[in-house]
């Protein structure tokens, strides 16, 4: 089903989709704006969704928790995918405070892992 946390960015770079059973699973299929001069899915685009999938799985996870912007966001990147090629990424939550909150995320292609990442985040205050 298409991703319900989308935003202006995720909507220019999708379509990006999540599993119904689980939004905490997200996919895309790789097309050719997704990759790069060599025809690699870029690691821009990996770390964009990485970034999008950590934070919101900890608001999904803890609702109650405030607006969160990224603090660090930290990625290795273990292989590669091709135009075509199923993305799945999938998150959760390792540890979650008042001020921060902590996740990792890994994505897979075609059965390997090509990319995790983990990141840090931090309550915003308020205005």
């Amino acid at each position: 089903m298409p991703y319900r946390r989308s935003s202006p960015y995720l909507e220019l770079i999708g379509p990006v989709y999540e599993a119904e059973d689980d939004p905490l699973v997200i996919g895309l299929r790789l097309e050719g704006k997704h990759t790069n001069a060599r025809g690699f899915v870029h690691a821009g685009l990996l770390v964009a969704l990485a970034d999008s999938v950590l934070g919101h799985t900890i608001l999904r996870t803890f609702p109650e928790s405030p607006p969160i912007v990224t603090v660090s966001l930290t990625t290795d990147f273990t292989g590669s995918a091709h135009r075509g090629t199923w993305l799945q990424g999938q998150a959760d939550v390792t540890r979650h405070g008042s001020r921060l909150s902590f996740a990792r995320a890994t994505f897979h292609a075609e059965g390997r892992v090509i990319m995790t990442a983990s990141g840090i985040f931090a309550a915003r205050p308020p205005k």
